[in-house]
Parts: C-alpha cells; sequence; structure tokens
C-alpha cells in the first residue's frame, strides 16, 4: 500500500501524463475499490472464514501487483495501470480486516500492545518499501510493479509459513514422563 501511496502519482502523472484532476479521478477510483472492497472483506470473513477471505484477498492483490508489474515492463496503456492498480488496492483491503483479527486472535490479554505491534510493523515495511519505487530511471513504472509484486508475494510466503507453522503438532513434554525435564524412571 505504502509503494502505491508513493508511486502512483509519479507513474500516472509523470509517465503517463495524468493532469491533476485526471490523477483525482483515478485515486478516487482507487480510494472507492479500498473502501468498497474493504467492507466486502469484512462481510465475507463473517460468511466464510478469515483464513478464505485472507487468501481471496491475497490472490487479488498479487494479481493486481503481478499485472501491475506486467504493464511496466511491457509499457501497457493507462487503462492497464488503473485496473490494476484498483486490483492491486481492492485485494489489500480484503486481506485487512482478517489478517488484523488472525493476528490478534492469540492474544486478547493483550490486544492493545498487539495491535500497536502490527500497525508498527506495517508502517516499517511501508516506510522501507516506499523509496523503493523511486529507483530505476525517470520514465519507467517498473520500480513500482517489482516492489508491488515482490512485496504481494511476501505476503503470500509469510501466510503459507504461518499456516505450515499452525498445522505442525506442538512439541511435546520434555523426556519425563510428567513433563518434566528429567528422563522418565525405568520400570
Amino acid at each position: 500500500m505504502f509503494a502505491y501511496l508513493s508511486g502512483a502519482t509519479y507513474v500516472l502523472q509523470g509517465i503517463y501524463q495524468l493532469s491533476p484532476q485526471q490523477y483525482s479521478f483515478a485515486f478516487g477510483l482507487n480510494s472507492l475499490g479500498f473502501m468498497a472492497f474493504g467492507y466486502l472483506g469484512g462481510r465475507l470473513a463473517e460468511r466464510w472464514s478469515e483464513r478464505t477471505t485472507l487468501m481471496i484477498g491475497l490472490g487479488v492483490c498479487v494479481s493486481g501487483a503481478a499485472g501491475l508489474l506486467t504493464t511496466a515492463v511491457l509499457h501497457l496503456p493507462l487503462i492497464a495501470v488503473i485496473l490494476s492498480l484498483l486490483a492491486m488496492v481492492s485485494g489489500v483491503a480484503v486481506t485487512s480486516p482478517p489478517v488484523t483479527s488472525l493476528a490478534l486472535a492469540g492474544y486478547p490479554d493483550i490486544a492493545g500492545t498487539a495491535s500497536s505491534l502490527l500497525g508498527l510493523a506495517r508502517f516499517a515495511f511501508g516506510g522501507l518499501a516506499a523509496p523503493l519505487v523511486g529507483l530505476g530511471g525517470a520514465d519507467t513504472a517498473v520500480p513500482l510493479g517489482l516492489v508491488t509484486a515482490v512485496s504481494a508475494g511476501l505476503a503470500v510466503i509469510a501466510y503459507a509459513i504461518a499456516i505450515k507453522a499452525r498445522r505442525s503438532p506442538p512439541a511435546g513434554p520434555g523426556p519425563g514422563a510428567d513433563g518434566s525435564r528429567r528422563p522418565a524412571a525405568d520400570p
């Protein structure tokens, strides 16, 4: 999301020569998509499951980011950029409610602290990603496409690791039959 916020203005106005008014319409469309799909993501999480909704959101986000990278590499028309950005931003909006809920579910006693840590992580990674979209030259959208595609891919990998860790059986008690670290006595 931070890559989008820091790079979309440059791409849409600098490369595709949108006027400030045209850019405001494109940005407004993405904002509308974010609001609508954020609402939809919350409702889907209630109807299906948080994990299913998160997977759908990640799929939409990855599709949008891959579309943006493809659009940048192939120098496709403006409509391809706008639709890719809309898909990516909408996917981010769908993932936000379930990822927050899932991240905080295991910490009800320290929900405020956990929420703050989650916000810190979002802003820290956003702060790292945002300047990367300006690298690579003055006439290309490839850095924005690359940063968003890599970020979306890393989100999928992080989700897969979290699912795998959740499915792994917990470590059993220590060597002793009573759970202590003492070996069990031979009968």
